[in-house]
């Protein structure tokens, strides 16, 4: 381990069992003793506050395991270390990354290759601020981020090419601040336009997250959209919501932000009718298919058509328009003083 070396606890899965794999596996309780090793494959499950190790041996309630040369947690590839903790009947495995490294392995999950270097850079400036942020206030005690879309996505460090880690390596150390407090660098994949307030998403207005006209994300594949939901879709959607789905299912946007976004949802059918935040019809329908809260709903023949744009929250640092003022020959400082307004970017203190 190098010295002054900074790691980020990323929690991996969450889960009754936790499958590792390697060409070698070892094991060491929290006293540094060397637990248990094994070759290839090891299954791992929580017995109340203990450790099963490959159905046989009981261990303590918290293991740190390696592998040789790296390992395999569940589909999470090149994974250095994980601790491994029980905790009623589930393991958590927590994935310890040096701090520039998981920059990296972020940054190969959120954006494409093919983005302009001061792109690139901007956005790692912002995942590394969003990840010091999060290790200063945690909300576990176990892990700082969550390697999902919760926070940021992580999959481990297979496939983590050069471009990527030459961004994280340029702005080693650099955070954005606000005021002298860390900022919550939030970003969003395409913002179709305007992004939008933190008030309107999250309930609290963030003077450096409002909303911002951006006129360069227009090349985004996902700047409009259309999906089809198809009745039986629709159905388990609303039922998946509380209300029992009947012939005359009816799916409608009752209120909008100051952009235009869908604030509001109206799922209504046999008398039956719930109105819901937005957000929350977004995400039982799936993050994938309804790509944006900037959409228009319709009833068509054999379900509903959706047409947006955008995709993601819409707060924050837009990716695309990341790119698209990089390739005007804007440079990573101005990008993200366009979409974080009135923050500074400052080396992080050690």
């Amino acid at each position: 381990m190098t010295t002054g070396t900074r790691f980020i606890r990323v929690l991996l899965t969450r889960a009754p069992e936790v499958v590792l794999e390697g060409k070698t596996i070892r094991a060491w309780g929290v006293d540094g003793r060397l637990a248990a090793e094994a070759a290839g494959r090891v299954t791992l499950a929580a017995v109340g506050e203990r450790i099963r190790w490959n159905g046989s041996r009981l261990l303590g309630d918290t293991l740190d395991a390696a592998g040789a040369p790296d390992l395999r947690v569940g589909s999470r590839e090149g994974i250095g270390r994980v601790r491994l903790l029980a905790r009623k009947g589930e393991l958590l495995a927590v994935a310890v990354v040096p701090l520039e490294a998981y920059v990296a392995a972020v940054l190969s999950r959120e954006a494409p290759p093919r983005f302009h270097p001061e792109a690139l850079a901007a956005l790692a400036v912002a995942v590394r601020t969003y990840a010091v942020g999060a290790a200063a206030k945690t909300r576990d005690p176990a892990y700082d981020v969550v390697g999902t879309v919760e926070d940021q996505v992580f999959t481990g460090m297979d496939g983590v090419t050069a471009v990527f880690r030459e961004a994280a390596d340029r702005t080693r150390g650099l955070v954005v601040r606000y005021r002298g407090e860390l900022a919550r660098t939030v970003y969003h994949s395409t913002c179709g336009g305007r992004t939008e307030d933190a008030g309107s998403v999250w309930g609290k207005d963030i003077p450096y997250l409002r909303a911002q006209f951006c006129g360069d994300c227009a090349d985004s594949p996902v700047y409009r959209w259309e999906y089809r939901m198809s009745e039986t879709e629709g159905r388990h959607v609303a039922k998946a919501l509380g209300v029992p789905p009947g012939k005359d299912l009816g799916i409608a946007v009752t209120g909008r932000t100051p952009t235009g976004r869908a604030s509001r949802v109206r799922i209504s059918s046999s008398g039956v009718s719930r109105e819901l935040q937005a957000a929350e019809f977004r995400k039982a329908a799936g993050y994938a298919k309804v790509r944006s809260l900037k959409m228009e709903i319709s009833h068509v023949a054999g379900g509903w058509r959706f047409t947006g744009e955008g995709w993601g929250h819409g707060v924050g640092l837009c990716q695309y328009g990341a790119n698209g003022m990089a390739r005007r020959g804007a440079g990573f400082c101005e990008i993200l003083a366009r979409y974080y307004p009135g923050t500074e970017i400052i080396g992080e203190t050690p």
